[in-house]
């Protein structure tokens, strides 16, 4: 009989069927964890701070969907057979990161609001965040309708060569987001340094580099198919995926736009002369 171990048998290569290895249970258990603290943290920021309300979409959103793909990490861990669980994995795990991305667009249009230095010629904050928003909608939808086709026509590359094409394009954003950003802190510095929110750059630059890094191994990992020689490499996968996003994640909580720019000691600095312009308390 044509079957590998746990009874799943032939596993097509772009299809979605079952994992070709047993997950590890202890790092899946403790990212579980991990994103469960997360989420109820989050839950309370969004109901304390409820006015960030794109801000708590994107987070709740991608923290649900990290969860998910976790829990379902640790369901395969006893029993790879189980599609629904894989079915779980694969979507959680591949569309988190695009809505926890949109909440760090978000967050630098925060930051542009707060200081006029920060922003870009005929850029507003909500036209900068929009289009990032955007390139995040584009992926969704090309990993959406990847995934579907990948689950019905499970010979047929196409699937798989939408949800690259999806990845591809977070990575094509993201780089133009890291030099956008690289901009910003070039332009307010001095200023970030002297209100000491130098750290909040740092963060969201670290957060944007582990989205760099995450969707580049994504986009390697599925050029072979859900199956192909890096799918089984969970050691790589928790290296390059896993751990970057719980980093993100983490720095995307520590930096709630409520916490760093807070409309009561509101201050906006003119790019050119690198005085306040304004200080509401």
């Amino acid at each position: 009989m044509n079957s590998t171990t746990n009874g799943t048998s032939h596993i097509p290569p772009n299809g979605i069927g079952a994992l070709t290895f047993t997950p590890m249970l202890a790092p899946n258990a403790i990212f579980t964890t991990v994103y469960t603290i997360l989420l109820i943290i989050q839950l309370v920021l969004t109901v304390r701070f409820w006015r960030y309300y794109g801000y708590a979409i994107g987070m709740l959103g991608g923290l649900i969907l990290e969860l998910v793909g976790y829990i379902a990490k640790v369901q395969l861990s006893h029993n790879r057979a189980d599609k629904n669980g894989y079915i779980m994995y694969i979507i959680g795990l591949t569309l988190g990161p695009t809505f926890l991305s949109s909440s760090l667009y978000l967050g630098i249009s925060a930051l542009q609001r707060h200081y006029e230095a920060a922003r870009f010629s005929h850029l507003s904050p909500k036209l900068f965040a929009t289009m990032f928003i955007l390139g995040d909608f584009i992926c969704l939808c090309f990993i959406g309708c990847g995934g579907s086709l990948a689950a019905i026509y499970a010979e047929n590359p196409i699937g798989v060569d939408l949800m690259i094409a999806g990845l591809a394009t977070q990575v094509l954003f993201t780089t133009i987001f890291c030099i956008l950003l690289a901009l910003v802190c070039r332009k307010i510095h001095y200023h970030l340094a002297k209100d000491n929110k130098i750290s909040y750059i740092y963060c969201v630059a670290t957060a944007a580099i582990c989205l760099f890094i995450r969707s580049c191994w994504r986009v390697a990992e599925l050029n072979g198919g859900f199956n192909g020689p890096l799918s089984d490499k969970e050691g790589i996968f928790i290296a390059l995926d896993s751990i970057p996003m719980i980093i993100m994640s983490v720095l995307l909580t520590i930096t709630h736009p409520e916490f760093w720019f807070d409309k009561r000691s509101h201050l906006r600095v003119r790019s050119t002369s690198g005085i306040s312009l304004d200080s509401k308390v």
